[in-house]
């Protein structure tokens, strides 16, 4: 059979992603601090741009809209043809998922993708109101505050004047970590500075008296025995037990207590000072710049409801020069006006496509935001307990959006409350069957672990099994395997370890 060359003709759909549609899905997934950084670096290539950090007129009308300047003619304020079209197809973007053309994760578990762990954060904020008032988280990001080698740095200059010890003193300092102990070994710091271990050794010793205290040891017993000797508790019965802490850590006070020749109640005495001294204590130092996340959303409470605003304090808005396009578009002449007119043409129109963008964004995440409020006000109410199983799919049809527009307005923002600050993404939750057939959400489920663990008898933990027993008679169907995963979420150790603890807490 002779095989012949042949010629086929097919037609075949795919959704191309425009590199403004992949702009507006990116500004989708950014907070407000994000688009203010991406809007500072539009306007150093675009100078039609301008950009105003913070809203000026808070009852601007249009979400997002920028209030006109003084400077900005009205002929600037109706949109061109091109922009409302554009705005169109991206409204249309945003309702059919053209977000899912470069989403290489799956979006058939989409319901399933979040936790609510995230619902601890803020905590501190619980039972107050929203504070609207962002000026001091603004002015706590200001802050510079000390590293801990800046720290150490400023102490040797002060303390060691030899310059060979100087020298290795600075060594030092550049091997510590975050937590304050030493992350090289000493042989290796020798080596590299072309000193003799004996010699760094003696720098060591001079260098582990600086503050904080317990700076530069090498392991935690070393840490402790430092912080011990400078508050004049290192004694005899002290210095066996920082020689071991591991069977302080399991609780074994009374073999303990006859190595180092005492009774319980002297072992007891060392644990109450341990626990007194900082294992870590470089942590109390920022080893990197902190980066503070205002929220995005605002939620307070109204005389009719909830109300759900941006929070304008920290939203950007973007301002189009029309004055200064229509001066470069005049000032031109043959070849080079031409030129000039077009470069113009193409600034401004990208520039009203990308406040086109930030109007749906806003828009956008309003809507949901909104809708999460409503299907959660229970939550606001009365507190996690009260929160409901709710599935990215449930706000998606709600809004008239895909689940991946959804997905991605939820991933990074940050909702302030009465009940505190939570992230977005945090109030969806999976479902749990309960008794009497219908559903509790997941995070509920947690929260009622939380509380009964946290009502157990001190020194008589509640076993896994003991538990999900105890939470069955509450009317939610739960196993023990389920039970563990939770705990474990919740960052609660095992029975065996909490008893240790208390045995550890009533022996101190």
């Amino acid at each position: 059979m002779q095989m012949m060359p042949s010629l086929q003709v097919k037609q075949k759909q795919a959704l191309v992603m425009t590199p403004q549609l992949q702009q507006a899905i990116k500004l989708l997934q950014m907070t407000n601090l994000d688009i203010t950084n991406f809007l500072h670096e539009q306007a150093l290539e675009n100078p039609f741009i301008e950009v105003e950090n913070g809203a000026e007129d808070t009852r601007a009308s249009d979400l997002g809209a920028a209030p006109r300047s003084k400077d900005t003619p009205e002929a600037a304020a109706p949109p061109a043809a091109s922009e409302s079209l554009a705005g169109e197809g991206l409204d249309r973007d945003m309702k059919d998922g053209a977000a899912l053309a470069d989403d290489p994760t799956s979006h058939a578990d989409l319901e399933n993708r979040f936790g609510s762990e995230g619902l601890d954060y803020g905590h501190a904020q619980r039972g107050k109101p929203a504070d609207l008032d962002w000026d001091g988280i603004a002015n706590l990001a200001e802050q510079d505050a000390e590293s801990l080698v800046e720290c150490v740095l400023r102490q040797i200059d002060l303390t060691i004047f030899d310059p060979r010890q100087r020298v290795i003193a600075y060594a030092l300092s550049e091997a510590l970590e975050p937590s304050g102990w030493l992350g090289r070994p000493l042989d290796e710091i020798a080596s590299a500075c072309g000193v003799s271990e004996e010699e760094t050794e003696e720098v060591l010793a001079i260098v582990q008296k600086l503050e904080p205290e317990g700076v530069f040891a090498r392991d935690l017993a070393e840490c402790l025995r430092i912080q011990a000797r400078e508050r004049d508790v290192l004694d005899a019965a002290m210095s066996v037990v920082l020689d071991h802490l591991d069977m302080l850590a399991n609780g074994d006070i009374a073999a303990l207590a006859r190595r180092a020749g005492t009774d319980a109640d002297d072992v007891a005495r060392c644990l109450r000072l341990i626990r007194e001294m900082n294992p870590k204590p470089g942590e109390a130092y920022e080893s990197a710049p902190l980066r503070v996340h205002a929220p995005d959303v605002i939620v307070s409470r109204g005389k009719d409801g909830w109300i759900v605003d941006l929070n304008r304090s920290t939203l950007p808005s973007l301002v189009i020069n029309e004055e200064y396009a229509a001066q470069i578009s005049a000032s031109g002449r043959g070849k080079a006006a031409e030129a000039s007119n077009q470069f113009v043409t193409d600034a401004v129109g990208s520039a009203r496509w990308l406040r086109r963008a930030l109007e749906q964004r806003n828009s956008t995440t309003l809507k949901i935001a909104g809708e999460i409020v409503s299907q959660q006000s229970a939550f606001l109410t009365e507190g996690l307990s009260a929160l409901k199983p709710l599935a990215l799919k449930d706000i998606a049809e709600a809004v008239g959006m895909h689940e991946s527009t959804v997905s991605r307005v939820t991933s990074g923002l940050l909702m302030a409350t009465p009940k505190g600050c939570f992230p977005l993404k945090s109030l969806f939750s999976v479902s749990i069957a309960t008794v009497e057939g219908d559903t509790r959400a997941a995070a509920a489920v947690r929260n009622m672990i939380k509380a009964i663990v946290d009502g157990e008898p001190v020194g008589k933990p509640l076993s896994d099994d003991a538990i999900a027993l105890m939470v069955s008679e509450k009317g939610v169907k739960l196993a023990r395997r389920t039970v563990a995963k939770y705990r474990d979420m919740l960052k609660i150790p095992s029975s065996s370890e909490r008893r240790r603890r208390a045995r550890l807490a009533m022996a101190g």
